[in-house]
């Protein structure tokens, strides 16, 4: 038999009319009596793996009949299939041989299209004139939609006393090359206020033309990602009170899906409006930021102080070849400002990384010394190098994880200010004898500590006062109305609300009116999620033991990105008796509902449909329902109800 594969040059593939996929292409097709080759070129990461499957298939394009392989030359069907350092591999499938007529197939696997319409004659597809005219379109739309927000102030200085300031933002755009075959219609913007720990995912809906809009709320300037088809594409700088446009390029998201390793940077995209020239100018900028692979082994094999000195050697060394390059390019005051943050945050993060989980690890290998040494307070002492009362640090996309490490550092003793009469004198104590003052990042730090402070307070006088105590040294207006907002909005949750008349809010209708007069508490989890799967196991035993009960069920939601047979068998094992399989986009629109980023996350709904907590505590669930509902779930009878 003669070998299937082809003699051309491994670079040449078959034209395609639609590529959803930057892993698969089509190098070759050829038919014999008695079979059809397909030679399949994979481009991925050298060293990481890919595989096929007896549910690889082809079919005539614009047809549902699928043909599935009968032979796999160069892999084992279910075997990984590692890619060599040249990052190019080359197999053939084997089908049934495909009728003569046949000018154009399709290539996919499971349900899942790769490449729509490979081009079997060999012949290169031109672009359509209605796609040339659908992004002239689309640029007019986008043109006329910035005109509309008529506003040219944009901040001169990230200092400026209107830094921070309420107000909505909103991104218009347009995707080159989109089809809806690719399978998605929407994206989300993992959109939060740092300051109060607040999430707002915000839905971005793309139109059948590739147009696509998300409007959103800002309190300052921020830098924000869009995720799209399950691909964080890129960047964006917004305003409060200003439009954003953009043009993306599918082509990057292609090569986005084959640098999985986050090691692509998108060349194709354009921005528009007043704040188009500062996007162009922010994200033309790299910055060589600490590689978090080598992370892990540096925990294990390099002692503290000797990984602090390095990481500060190369912080200085990023930050002066930083300077000169936005000294070259002549760049503004705003613009150097906040590219010297995000240079500053990156490698403040990775020292405090280094610290995080050093415990964890080190009781997972007993052995190992390095893992054992305590890391002293004056590790921490880089922070003083920066300046925590630079309003830029709020702007950078870094910054969520800098203050989240910054509250478990020795420099805001969080844990140590319980056992204090006032813990927010506790905090101004400490900042002073580290800082000589109150920075602007340790009062951003007590703001967000409000949250967990009044979540079961119950008593107003209580609630007023520890309002009280944390905005009594906050420097700002804006920043004590925040505080006091959430007082509010704390009061609205105990007060529980009815669903609204939303996308979302009729999704998830749909999966819990049949449960009309039992309290729910609903779980939103995903295979991929660790967090999640111990809390459903950890619960297993509450499940079996009020399966049968008259006033309660447990709601299971998921996405796609759980695997159908681990869902079947994970729900079935753990007894999740009512469990959901939602789509992608069904799922960002509950994200939304509920103003979640993170799960796992749980949300209590009463027998009469009003959502009474959608940030519910599951670890604490008993309490809970008792204390909000002991009219239905009695303390006594409650934790003795049996099946």
């Amino acid at each position: 038999m003669t070998t299937p594969f082809a003699q051309e040059k491994a670079t040449r593939y078959l034209p395609a009319a639609l590529q959803n996929s930057g892993i698969y292409h089509i190098a070759a097709v050829r038919t014999v009596d008695t079979a059809t080759f397909v030679d399949v070129r994979i481009t991925f990461i050298p060293n990481w793996w890919s595989m096929f499957s007896k549910t690889n298939f082809i079919r005539k394009t614009g047809t549902d009949q699928k043909l599935f392989p009968k032979g796999l030359v160069g892999g084992v069907f279910g075997e990984k299939l590692w890619t060599p350092k040249s990052g190019d591999t080359l197999v053939t499938l084997i089908f049934d041989p495909i009728p003569k007529h046949v000018k154009q197939l399709d290539f996919g696997e499971d349900d899942k299209t790769y490449i729509y319409g490979v081009q079997l004659n060999g012949k290169e597809l031109h672009a359509a004139e209605k796609q040339i005219n659908k992004e002239k379109e689309a640029l007019k739309w986008i043109d006329a939609e910035l005109a509309k927000s008529q506003n040219n102030e944009v901040l001169q200085s990230y200092n400026d006393e209107n830094f921070f300031r309420k107000d909505s933002a909103r991104i218009v755009g347009y995707i080159r090359g989109y089809d809806k075959r690719l399978g998605f219609s929407s994206g989300i913007i993992y959109n939060s206020n740092e300051l109060t720990r607040e999430d707002f995912p915000t839905t971005i809906k793309i139109h059948d033309d590739g147009r696509f809009e998300v409007g959103l709320a800002l309190q300052h300037p921020a830098i924000h990602y869009l995720v799209i088809n399950d691909s964080a594409i890129d960047h964006v700088y917004l305003e409060p009170g200003h439009t954003l446009g953009m043009v993306l390029d599918w082509e990057d998201f292609l090569q986005r899906d084959r640098y999985r390793n986050g090691s692509y940077t998108a060349k194709h995209t354009q921005y528009f409006g007043v704040l188009g020239a500062f996007n162009q100018e922010l994200f033309g900028i790299d910055i060589n930021k600490p590689d978090y692979q080598q992370l892990r082994d540096a925990q294990k094999v390099v002692v503290p102080i000797d990984f602090k000195h390095k990481q500060i050697r190369q912080w200085k060394a990023e930050k002066k070849r930083v300077d000169s390059l936005l000294q070259a390019r002549n760049a503004g005051t705003k613009l150097s400002s906040l590219v010297k943050v995000q240079v500053d945050l990156a490698y403040a993060n990775y020292l405090f990384e280094y610290a995080n989980n050093r415990d964890y690890y080190s009781k997972q290998d007993t052995a190992n010394q390095i893992l054992r040494m305590p890391i002293s307070e004056d590790y921490f002492d880089f922070v003083r190098s920066l300046n925590l009362n630079d309003q830029t640090y709020l702007v950078s996309n870094d910054f969520s994880g800098f203050i989240n490490r910054f509250e478990y550092s020795p420099l805001f003793p969080w844990q140590e200010s319980s056992r204090a009469k006032d813990s927010y004198a506790y905090f101004d104590s400490v900042a002073v004898k580290h800082f000589s003052e109150i920075p602007l990042m340790v009062q951003v730090a007590k703001i967000r500590t409000v949250q967990y402070q009044i979540a079961f307070l119950q008593d107003s006088i209580q609630l007023d006062h520890i309002i009280g105590q944390a905005t009594r040294t906050l420097p700002l207006d804006f920043l004590k109305a925040e505080v006091f907002r959430l007082k509010v909005e704390k009061l609205k949750r105990d007060a529980g609300y009815d669903l609204p008349d939303t996308y979302g809010a009729n999704v998830f209708r749909k999966i819990v009116d049949k449960y009309k007069g039992k309290v729910l508490m609903v779980d939103f989890w995903a295979e991929w999620c660790g967090p999640c799967r111990a809390g459903i196991e950890g619960h297993l035993a509450d499940r079996e033991k009020y399966a049968n009960h008259a006033d309660l069920a447990f709601l299971f939601v998921t996405d796609d990105s759980t695997g159908e047979d681990f869902y079947k068998d994970y729900t079935e094992k753990q007894k999740m008796v009512n469990s959901y399989k939602i789509s992608n986009e069904d799922y960002l629109a509950l994200r939304e509902l509920f103003k979640f980023n993170g799960i796992p996350h749980y949300v209590l709904v009463g027998a009469d449909g009003r959502i009474l907590d959608d940030n519910f505590q599951m670890h604490n669930w008993k309490y809970e329902l008792t204390r909000r509902l002991p009219e239905k779930f009695p303390l006594k009878e409650f934790s003795a109800i049996q099946q």
